[in-house]
This record gives C-alpha cells, sequence and structure tokens, in this order.
C-alpha cells in the first residue's frame, strides 16, 4: 500500500525503503477509542472504505505528497478530472524531477529527458518546447492516474491485510495502523465521511513520507503548443542533430565492416556495396528515421544525408582499391 505514484515515486520510497514509515500527522483528539483489527478485519475495513473514496473521487481528486529521508527530501503533487478525461503527476524527487500530464483518448505529455532531445529541439527552432506529446487514442487518464499517481482508492486497497488498529477519534474520523512486516508503519486517516484524507510511511526512522488528499472538481492546465513537440517530430530532429558525427562513424564503421569481409583479400565492389547498404538500413533503422541514402558509384557507394531543418549535407564515398577500402568526405 502506498506504493503509487509509480514508478518515480516508486524509485524515491524503494531507495530508501531498503533501510525506512506512513503516520498520520498527530492531531488532538479529545476521546479515542481503538480497536485490535486482525489482518481480515483490517482488509475489510479498508476495501469499505475504498468503496466511498472511489464515489468521492467520481468528480476529482488532488493531492500532495512529502518526503524526508537520509539519502534527500522530495515531494509530489497530483491531481485528475474525470470529467475531463485529465490527469497529473509532478515530481521533486531526489532522483527525478519532472511533470507528466495524460489526456483521455489524446496522448501523454511527458518532459525532454535528454541532452540530446533538448539540442533537437533547438535545432527545429522550438526552444521553448520542453515536453513531448505521444499520441495514444486508447488513454484513460483515469486508469493512467490510477497506475501512476497516488489513487487515493488504490492506496486503501493495494496489499492491506496486515493485522493493527482502529482508532475512532470524537469527531468520527477514523486512524487505522499496521506494520509491514517489513520495518513499514502506516497509518491511514478516513474521514467521519469515510473517505481517505491523509496517510503516513515510515521506515525504521530513515525515511518519513505523508500524503494527503481533497475531492472535488479540478483544472488540469495541459502544456501550450509552444511547450510541446510531437514524438515523431522529435524522433526525426534527434535523428539529424548529430548528422555530421553520425554519418561519419557510419562511413568509419561500414568501411571497417567492408574490411573484415574481404579477410585481406582484393575486396569486391559487390562485397562493398552489399555490406554498406546493410549498415546503412540498420543505422536508419536504429535511427527510426531514413536519415541516409546509399547508392551505388562507379567503385563503390555514395553516403548522402542531408538535414532538413539546417539544409546541412553530410555526403561520404566508399569504394574499393584493391585490398584497401577508401573513405572520402565531400
Amino acid at each position: 500500500m502506498l506504493r503509487t505514484l509509480r514508478p518515480a515515486l516508486l524509485l524515491a520510497t524503494a531507495s530508501v525503503a531498503a533501510a525506512g514509515v506512513l503516520a498520520v500527522p498527530g492531531a488532538a483528539f479529545a476521546a479515542d477509542t481503538t480497536t485490535t483489527l486482525s489482518k481480515t478485519e483490517m482488509a475489510k475495513a479498508l476495501d469499505a472504505a475504498a468503496v466511498t473514496t472511489r464515489a468521492a473521487e467520481a468528480k476529482g481528486w488532488a493531492g500532495n505528497y512529502s518526503m524526508k529521508s537520509d539519502d534527500g527530501n522530495g515531494s509530489a503533487a497530483f491531481g485528475t478530472d474525470p470529467l475531463a478525461g485529465r490527469a497529473y503527476v509532478k515530481l521533486a524527487l531526489p532522483y527525478e524531477h519532472s511533470t507528466t500530464y495524460a489526456v483521455s483518448k489524446k496522448g501523454l505529455y511527458e518532459p525532454l529527458s535528454s541532452k540530446k532531445q533538448k539540442a533537437a529541439v533547438k535545432m527545429i527552432r522550438k526552444p521553448s518546447a520542453t515536453y513531448v506529446f505521444t499520441t495514444n487514442t486508447k488513454l484513460n487518464a483515469v486508469s493512467w492516474a490510477r497506475d501512476n499517481s497516488a489513487d487515493p482508492a488504490v492506496v486503501l486497497t493495494e496489499d492491506n491485510d496486515y493485522a493493527g488498529t482502529k482508532t475512532v477519534h470524537d469527531d468520527g474520523s477514523i486512524t487505522y495502523k499496521y506494520n509491514d512486516g517489513e520495518e513499514a508503519d502506516f497509518a491511514l486517516q478516513v474521514s467521519s465521511a469515510g473517505v481517505l484524507t491523509g496517510a503516513t510511511l515510515g521506515y525504521a526512522d530513515y525515511m518519513t513520507a505523508t500524503f494527503a488528499w481533497r475531492y472535488g472538481a479540478q483544472t488540469v492546465t495541459l502544456p501550450t503548443t509552444a511547450q510541446t513537440v510531437g514524438l515523431a517530430t522529435l524522433t526525426k530532429a534527434v535523428a539529424y542533430v548529430n548528422l555530421a558525427a553520425d554519418v561519419q562513424k557510419l562511413a568509419k564503421k561500414s568501411a571497417a565492416d567492408v574490411r573484415t569481409a574481404a579477410n585481406k583479400h582484393t575486396v569486391k565492389v559487390s562485397v562493398l556495396r552489399k555490406v554498406v547498404k546493410r549498415d546503412g538500413a540498420t543505422f536508419n533503422k536504429t535511427a527510426k528515421v531514413k536519415v541516409v541514402t546509399v547508392t551505388n558509384i562507379t567503385g563503390g557507394v555514395r553516403i548522402y544525408a542531408k538535414n532538413p531543418w539546417t539544409g546541412v549535407k553530410v555526403i561520404y564515398t566508399i569504394k574499393a582499391s584493391g585490398k584497401k577500402v577508401v573513405v572520402t568526405k565531400k
């Protein structure tokens, strides 16, 4: 339970769990009644709270997460708007800083994740782009949030069969506490209306994490057009961003492969063409874009590529010369 906000939040929690307790912030209750629950009774009680919580989620829900550990502190914010079919998760964790948006029947907005991607959007004159949009007409934002965010109903039902205690407070709210047998202590706060409002987790004084949820209509504002680049465009741009160096490497590799195929004998033009075209096809397949074209010329082949955004051309010829393979940049 509370092993949600997958996969990034899991990374942060798991990184300290090897050494780490959820505990609801202490509130002063005048009259508390505490009873012991078996693991079956605990699961039944939390499953019942999940039904009420799921109903409360229908109009929308959001929340926050914070953690403190010997490895560093972190936080997260998340929200789901079922009516508009939108959800988001914003992470500021020791090992990841990112914001991701999901839109039902449309797709996913994810942050650019590499220096090469960031260089690529500058090359195509979209310097403000910080998100890549991947089309997915089958995506359901609510289902996505259940798998990637801290969905409160999921928190209540996931791995909940542990013996523990139930404390009823004078305002009608209930605190459920238990230990999972792996040094983790959990506390879940259920309101008088029967919905999950808070939780805390602690691992042996090594890490503490706190969740808080709220329910009702939510507004999820998506990245703008200027902030977004489509996956197909980004994939193509990344394939061209280091064009000169990449084609040079291809030419050198192909020449080496031809020499290996010749095995110190006279290089046959037919073999050279076959090997270089094979390497060119592999290059394009890896890039997921047809970047290079390999054509026959007298005595060998020509490797040609042109950056569609900058207009820069890169041309190499590879020719057979006795037992040698000659690579020339044009």
